[in-house]
């Protein structure tokens, strides 16, 4: 009867637990109770509720899969061995040693074997602390650096890992140093910004004022070349109304300029309003280029000379004026003279 009894007892331990983990799998945030039935390599049966389900055991966080292999696994020295392996492959330092240290007292023969993965343990640990207290330094968290590297010095003096350690811990505060200059110039650089951010919202208006003026005279370029075109092509009557047009915008956009010389006290917008103004003189006076000479080829000379004397008035050097003013006065006074006619003064 007790024979049947301890049989009994050992089938339904090598049957696997019958009771539910937490367990959590890495696709989902929350942890869920599950039983684990068996594992087969690397697939895992379990039972979730009333469903028995399969995956991979790496699908579960390494906490978990751990928990799970570690109840599936016989309280023997070599399964004891392969649940250190299979903790220390999970970055499971803690339960690694632990496994390690077990299946050492089980099994003397195995001291070797688990020297090696407390060991390995060590190193990696020790690798890890080093580089989450970079990854510190990098966040700019001096202090969170400090606590990881003092962890690193007293937990594993004489690794490599730690004599490293030491090396960076003896620069920590300069690092600190230099890291409280970057934030101070972080903190200028962004001061900065709202400033120049709070000047580019009270100069807005004036740049919008003068875009406009800009994208007037582009407008109005081409409106003297398609009016010149006009002229050219016969239509008289609609080019010279259109550089009439013209000239009347220019000299608009000029005396705005002047009126409105007090609100350019942002960098940049005298220089700008000096430029718009020049490129409206131009137009004006190319506007009374192209104007008179239509006029001089209609042979109305008496507005043709009164056009380019105005074109003169805004600017006196320009060459092409000069010249044709010469040509009209010169052909007018030979009309005048052949029709016995005595020219008008300069101001009819």
């Amino acid at each position: 009867m007790r024979l049947t009894f301890l049989l009994a007892l050992t089938c339904f331990a090598l049957a696997g637990p019958l009771w539910a983990l937490k367990v959590t799998l890495k696709s989902e945030d929350k942890p869920f109770e599950a039983t684990p039935l068996k594992l087969e390599g690397h697939t895992l049966t379990y039972k979730r509720g009333s469903k028995e389900l399969s995956c991979g055991i790496d699908e579960f966080t390494a906490e978990s899969a751990y928990e799970i292999k570690r109840v599936l696994t016989l309280r023997e020295a070599r399964p004891l061995l392969e649940l250190a392996r299979f903790a220390l492959h999970r970055e499971l330092f803690a339960q690694a040693r632990e496994c390690a240290q077990e299946a050492q007292s089980q099994d003397k023969a195995l001291a070797g074997d688990c020297a090696q993965v407390v060991a390995l343990c060590d190193t990696l640990e020790s690798e890890a602390l080093f580089a989450q207290a970079n990854a510190s330094l990098d966040a700019a968290d001096v202090e969170g650096a400090r606590a990881r590297l003092t962890s690193l010095l007293s937990r594993f003096r004489g690794s490599s890992a730690a004599r490293r350690g030491e090396a960076l811990l003896s620069t920590l505060d300069q690092l600190a140093a230099e890291l409280k200059q970057k934030a101070l110039e972080e903190e200028a650089r962004k001061a900065q910004e709202q400033a120049d951010a709070e000047v580019r919202k009270k100069r807005q208006p004036i740049d919008d004022w003068l875009q406009e003026f800009d994208t007037q005279l582009n407008r109005d370029e081409q409106r003297l070349r398609d009016a010149d075109a006009d002229a050219t092509a016969g239509r008289t009557g609609k080019g010279l109304t259109a550089m009439e047009e013209i000239v009347n915008a220019g000299q608009k956009v000029r005396d705005a300029l002047a009126k409105n010389a007090q609100v350019l006290q942002y960098d940049g917008q005298v220089l700008r309003a000096k430029d718009i103004d020049e490129r409206a003189k131009k137009l004006i006076v190319d506007s009374y280029e192209r104007w008179a000479c239509h006029l001089f080829a209609m042979k109305n000379f008496a507005l043709a000379g009164k056009t380019c004397e105005r074109a003169l008035e805004i600017d006196p050097k320009d060459r092409r004026l000069l010249a044709l003013k010469v040509d009209i006065d010169e052909v007018y006074d030979k009309k005048s003279v052949l029709d016995g006619v005595t020219p008008p003064d300069k101001d009819d």
